[in-house]
């Protein structure tokens, strides 16, 4: 069975798969490098696309028979995601305003204030929200927005490759939470992805997110990756 000659159905809140489709509506009039899901047809909560062969990289991951080919996925993770974020696309870029999302931010966090966020993945396990955010605050100015077209919820899951010829890059799933934003966003999802994923597989994550970190050309500790983990925490909260 080939991609194309199957579909396939998704079902979900109505305004989640709005968004959904008019993203796949505007990647069918794009130049990209990647493979994404051709829209069929969309209704009242549900869209059809055209069906994608392989399996995702949550999938392969579980069942790697060794270090190497987990090291491998990781990688490949972070290479789809620098080949997908240098889409040349004709979807209009929109200027990137952070003040909507940190002022939503700031209410949850007066709201939560005094909750502590338990989250190994962020390396910011046992923080309180109010103290993640005035460390954002204090810190944001000497951020510089890194601005891409991006998938929007990248975890391993939503990466599907095929299983006989291993050296195509990929496809990606799950567009509805796609638009303009700085993509190292993405990166610290697919940083917490891997540490998800390593722990149900019963490993150590560090190791596997350098290789991921690695195919993106950055750091573990890098400050710019450190401040977005702590971001995605809070915005966790909305």
């Amino acid at each position: 069975m080939s991609s194309g000659e199957l579909a396939f159905r998704k079902t979900g809140h109505p305004t989640t798969i709005i968004r959904e489709a008019e993203q796949l509506a505007n990647l069918m009039n794009s130049s990209r490098i990647v493979h994404t899901p051709g829209l069929l047809a969309s209704g009242d909560g549900w869209l059809m696309t055209t069906w994608l062969e392989g399996t995702n990289l949550a999938e392969q991951f579980a069942v790697a028979p060794n270090p190497s080919d987990r090291y491998a996925i990781c990688e490949r993770f972070g290479s789809i995601l620098c080949a997908s974020t240098a889409i040349s696309s004709r979807i209009p870029e929109v200027e990137s305003n952070m003040d909507v999302v940190f002022d939503t931010l700031e209410r949850v966090v007066y709201a939560s204030e005094g909750r502590v966020i338990s989250d190994s993945d962020s390396f910011i396990d046992g923080y309180k929200v109010d103290d993640i955010w005035t460390e954002l605050s204090s810190d944001a100015a000497s951020i510089v927005p890194e601005i891409r077209y991006c998938q929007g919820d990248w975890c391993l899951p939503n990466l599907i490759t095929a299983i006989v010829n291993a050296g195509e890059l990929g496809a990606i799933v799950d567009w509805s939470e796609a638009c303009w934003m700085d993509w190292r966003l993405c990166i610290a999802d697919g940083l917490w992805s891997i540490g998800f994923n390593s722990r149900l597989a019963g490993v150590v994550p560090s190791d596997h997110q350098q290789s991921f970190l690695t195919a993106c050309d950055f750091k573990m500790d890098t400050h710019e990756i450190v401040w977005h983990r702590k971001l995605r925490a809070l915005m966790s909260l909305i």
